[in-house]
């Protein structure tokens, strides 16, 4: 009865660990059929256009008056009026200071004194001659006395010339203790006083017309093919944030070389200033930080698409060079599938990236018009994977805008960046 007992047994717990591992294939084989009928992703896309597109550069100007003025004086003397003082207004030909001149004073008295005389020297001269020309006629003085006569009027003649451009001299002398404002402007860089003495090495003032000023840029030699005289330039000022208005310039300068240290042109352009009418002085001031929107090339037939849809890789920044910025994308076929592909990204504008053509300026690109590009729920996709586009109808026909020009405070997208660590994708602008 022991033996039967004992064999009735192993068989009950033969078929329990049967059917136990029955169950567990059973469940596995569930779970594999499971996960091979995943269920599909949802994205959204829109439909790629092309726009017209200008690429902008962003420079820091500075701001200085159009025509500036060192004020030197030609007397080297002590000062003796000098009344006005830095950011008062004067007018041309208005006298800045008065410099001692005392020895043109002098001068000028004992300029005077001689041709005094020489005009009673050469007036008895002058009667002379007539009286020895009514003796040689009357044939009573030789023609040598007539001759010495009309040599003594000569001589006189040129003495006096002589005095008289002098004294000439002597005035413009005098005149230099005189300083007179070349220009219209405002005073500005005051170095002397009243009681100082004046030297032609050492400027009294300079004077700065601020009604017409210029921003001085310094362009990368790379952007110096697409400017031009006349070019219009936007400029934004620092100083005032809140206001969103732009300031038009019109380059008028371009130096014809470039800075061998820095490789860059220097660039100037100007523009009219504003005058306030509650204080009655000008907006804009010399010195002032100010950025500089410069246009360069446009292009007619631009890929842009919005920055949401480019991945970054830790892969494509190794395969990037410098200059490049490279980034994955994914694109919707008929079937539903995705696919993935590489493209390189060029300048940004608002809220939308420039896609550019593979070879430079060729017709071949990684995107095209018409490409549905996903832009929501590509965060883990994978070549060829099975998505549902929930794209409202509505939403993928609204075409893309044209793309606006970047604001000169703006700055370019980086070229070259490193993905942040413990993260192997990115999307941009996310």
């Amino acid at each position: 009865m022991r033996k039967i007992s004992v064999l009735l047994a192993t068989v009950v717990m033969s078929a329990v660990v049967s059917v136990g591992l029955t169950g567990c294939q059973k469940e596995e084989e569930s779970s594999g059929a499971m996960s091979e009928t995943q269920e599909a992703v949802n994205v959204e896309t829109i439909t790629v256009k092309t726009s017209s597109f200008t690429r902008t550069r962003a420079y820091v100007g500075n701001i200085s008056a159009a025509k500036s003025v060192k004020v030197i004086p030609l007397a080297s003397e002590r000062i003796l009026k000098y009344p006005w003082e830095n950011g008062d207004f004067v007018t041309k030909g208005q006298v800045i200071a008065e410099i001692r001149n005392e020895v043109s004073k002098k001068g000028l008295e004992a300029m005077n004194a001689q041709i005094k005389s020489v005009d009673a020297q050469l007036k008895a001269a002058e009667r002379e001659l007539k009286r020895v020309q009514s003796m040689y006629e009357s044939n009573i003085v030789s023609r040598q006395n007539l001759d010495q006569a009309q040599d003594g009027v000569t001589t006189l003649l040129a003495t006096k010339q002589q005095l008289l451009a002098t004294l000439e001299q002597t005035k413009l002398g005098l005149d230099y203790s005189r300083v007179l404002a070349p220009i219209d402007g405002v005073i500005s860089n005051k170095n002397s006083e009243v009681g100082d003495i004046a030297s032609s090495a050492m400027p009294l003032c300079i004077l700065n017309d601020l009604e017409t000023l210029k921003v001085t840029m310094n362009v990368n030699e790379e952007d110096t093919p697409f400017l031009r005289l006349g070019q219009d330039v936007s400029i934004r000022f620092d100083a005032f944030p809140g206001e969103n208005e732009v300031v038009i310039a019109k380059i008028t300068r371009i130096m014809p070389y470039v800075n061998a240290a820095t490789r860059t042109n220097t660039v100037e352009a100007e523009f009219k200033n504003v005058k306030l009418e509650k204080t009655g002085q000008y907006k804009y001031k010399p010195g002032m930080y100010s950025r500089v929107q410069l246009n360069l090339e446009t292009t007619d037939d631009a890929i842009m698409v919005p920055p949401i849809a480019l991945i970054l890789e830790p892969e494509l920044l190794a395969q990037q060079l410098t200059g490049q910025s490279l980034r994955r994308v994914f694109v919707l076929k008929s079937d539903n599938t995705v696919e993935a592909r590489v493209v390189e990204v060029g300048e940004y504008s608002g809220d939308l990236a420039e896609i550019l053509k593979n070879d430079k300026g060729g017709e071949k690109r990684n995107l095209y018009p018409g490409d549905k590009l996903i832009i929501r729920g590509h965060h883990s996709l994978r070549d060829g994977d099975v998505v549902n586009d929930v794209t409202k109808k509505e939403d993928q026909a609204v075409a893309i805008a044209p793309a606006k020009p970047m604001p000169a405070d703006d700055t370019a997208a980086p070229q070259n960046e490193t993905a942040p660590e413990g993260k192997k994708t990115q999307v941009e602008g996310s």
